[in-house]
């Protein structure tokens, strides 16, 4: 089921305990993951473009999904 486009409301780790989701962003890429697998949600100020803005997420199959959100207050330097 997918949601509509949106931003993370600040910086966070998700972290799928269990069930399969997925995340599209913008430019079209689509991850999905499960349990052991992380993913950064950094797109916090994105402008729309094309009527996008941010990324899209759902879960995927019949098993509920649940996330594991770690909100942090700056996203990590490289």
């Amino acid at each position: 089921e997918d949601s509509s486009w949106h931003e993370n409301p600040q910086p966070q780790w998700i972290v799928p305990i269990s069930g399969r989701w997925f995340v599209e962003t913008m430019d079209g890429m689509r991850v999905e993951m499960g349990p052991g697998e992380l993913s950064f949600g950094g797109d916090q100020g994105c402008q729309w473009v094309d009527g996008k803005r941010g990324h899209r997420s759902g879960a995927l199959g019949n098993e509920p999904t649940v996330l594991m959100l770690i909100q942090v207050e700056s996203a990590p330097v490289n």
